[in-house]
């Protein structure tokens, strides 16, 4: 049997092993991609004085990016998907009607009182990244994010010195 080394270390035994093995690395970075995201958005609004919250900051430019690859309704129906996911503050959201759950889920990522906390922001992001990532794959996900965020990369070295990429 053909023995391929999987992106994470270790013998792969076949090419489904291997997939699952690049999808659990996937699902341990995007969180941490998620919170330089929103760090990002909380800077610039702070310096651009905006009234928008970093999460709806962050939301906005997932949904410009990915709406020309699954459209509008898609993008919606995966941050409903990512809120079931996510559970926590997100779990009566995923139980309602795509539509009615992606209008709910949006104000609340825009609401101010009471804020969302930056964690639940956090696992909200990274689950909606982990979702994408295995419809398109690492490359274009990194390929979307540049263009929406074209400094993560230098925000990821001031946060991992050594690490390089989004």
């Amino acid at each position: 049997m053909l023995r391929v080394h999987s992106v994470v270390g270790g013998p792969c035994t076949s090419p489904v092993h291997c997939r699952r093995m690049r999808n659990d690395r996937s699902a341990q970075v995007q969180p941490d991609r998620a919170r330089r995201l929103l760090a990002q958005e909380a800077a610039a609004a702070t310096v651009e004085k905006s009234p928008l919250t970093p999460a709806s900051r962050v939301y906005d430019k997932l949904h410009a990016s990915l709406t020309p690859l699954v459209g509008d309704t898609g993008v919606q129906a995966l941050f409903v998907r990512s809120a079931k996911l996510a559970a926590g503050d997100f779990a009566r959201f995923a139980t309602l009607a795509v539509l009615e759950g992606w209008q709910r889920l949006r104000e609340r990522l825009q609401a101010r009182d009471p804020p969302l906390d930056d964690e639940s922001a956090a696992i909200l992001f990274g689950h909606f990244l982990s979702v994408i990532t295995t419809f398109i794959g690492d490359r274009l996900t990194i390929q979307l994010l540049r263009s929406a965020w074209p400094l993560i990369d230098e925000a990821a070295a001031e946060h991992h010195p050594g690490h390089r990429g989004v």
